[in-house]
């Protein structure tokens, strides 16, 4: 996927989409498999379904009700994220999901 000359925001847009599309595949199977419990037994792997208990907390809830106890508890942290936009070929900067939906 690396050429020498590929930019690199222009390599991870690329990821990026390679990685949804696989994240949709995968969603896929896991439904084929849940769905299908013929389909869970393959030549190299075995697909086991298991159900576990977690516990959430409702933090809509627990604000109405107790908004201080949450206010005490509550704080900023700092998130670095890269935020690809787009080049169309006139040069506009537009934001990921119009250039995806123009080359469409």
């Amino acid at each position: 996927m690396n050429t020498p000359n590929t930019p690199v925001p222009d390599e991870l847009a690329a990821v990026r989409s390679e990685i949804k599309r696989l994240e949709e595949r995968e969603n896929e199977l896991k439904r084929l498999v849940l769905d299908n419990p013929d389909v869970r037994t393959g030549a190299s792997w075995l697909a086991e379904v298991k159900t576990v208990e977690t516990t959430r907390t409702d933090l809509k809830e627990l604000r109405a009700v107790h908004p201080d106890i949450v206010d005490q508890f509550t704080f900023q942290v700092p998130v670095t994220r890269v935020v690809l936009s787009g080049i169309t070929e006139d040069g506009e900067v537009v934001s990921a999901r119009k250039l995806r939906s123009m080359a469409q």
